[in-house]
């Protein structure tokens, strides 16, 4: 075991046996949205030597711990919807991202392409809290190629940790889950979000391969939780439609925290409120992804 300042990282091609990692080295934990190191002398931009062109980056294998991880020149430039760097036989390495950014979505509906998306600081937003969508501007964060944190740096827009209009920072609970979508503490959940760009997917609103599917809905254009006329949810007050909420209401897509969301604290059991569509986009690793490329 690593000790609470490091956390386990499996690097393609150190301690493989016939293609698999057994076994992975104790990286530094650091801080997903400033790129800091939590322990050492030098902590800005994990440790390099020029913050300004960093050599390494905060990066995760489950979103629970963070640790900082080589990055090399080729991989620097790959911010916010860049297809991610992986291996040959397909999927992105977990450093296959420019520093404060993560390979997370699938490029559009029906795509095999992964991109990488920036990580921002979410705020809660519907469509009575439209300026929030792209994130807390009031959060410090780093750019890759700034030489250090800045307030204000760490929203959704082109330039920061977005790359186009419109996108939404969304919290980090509804991508982290288990396999039966039951969340996985983590500090990170209701801190760190992650940009998405709504106009490149759609989804199935209605389980018939009939009908055509709807457009994803952007945060700031669904109504907030609770009652609504035209508006029908379960006991729950999730599963929501109706002429007054096609798409269902914020709470419901990763636009709350999970306590305004009504499924805190993080336990088993009970009733989730996520549209299914909200997990369809998100790269899950496998096979020879999931692990970091080897700086040389």
């Amino acid at each position: 075991m690593c000790n609470a300042q490091h956390s386990c990282g499996r690097y393609e091609g150190l301690f493989e046996l016939q293609g698999t990692t057994i076994a992975g080295v104790c990286d530094v934990r650091c801080d997903p949205l400033t790129q800091a190191l939590l322990v050492g002398a030098t902590t800005v931009a994990c440790g390099s030597p020029d913050p300004a062109m960093p050599n390494a980056g905060c990066f995760t294998f489950d979103y629970v711990a963070f640790t900082c991880a080589p990055v090399g020149p080729s991989t620097l430039p790959l911010t916010d919807r860049m297809p991610a760097r992986g291996p040959a036989s397909g999927g992105a390495y977990v450093n296959g991202c420019s520093p404060g950014f993560v390979p997370f979505f699938r490029q559009s509906t029906g795509s095999n392409v992964i991109v990488c998306a920036g990580m921002c600081a979410p705020l809660k937003t519907d469509n009575t809290l439209t300026a929030n969508v792209s994130g807390d501007a009031n959060v410090a964060a780093k750019l890759p190629l700034s030489a250090a944190p800045a307030v204000g740096d760490g929203v959704c827009t082109s330039g920061k940790k977005g790359s186009e209009a419109g996108q939404n920072c969304l919290f980090l609970w509804p991508f982290n889950v288990d396999g039966s979508g039951v969340p996985i503490a983590s500090q990170y959940n209701n801190t760190l979000g992650i940009c998405f760009a709504p106009s490149h997917y759609t989804y199935d609103h209605d389980n018939n391969a009939g009908t055509p599917n709807r457009a994803m809905p952007s945060c700031a254009a669904l109504p907030p939780k609770g009652p609504l006329t035209g508006c029908t949810c379960n006991a729950q007050g999730n599963d929501c439609s109706g002429v007054a909420c096609p798409d269902g209401q914020a709470h419901e897509w990763g636009c709350y925290n999970s306590v305004d969301s009504g499924i805190a604290p993080f336990v088993g059991g009970g009733e989730m409120p996520m549209k299914p569509a909200v997990e369809d986009f998100r790269l899950r690793y496998g096979g020879s992804s999931g692990i970091r490329h080897l700086i040389r």
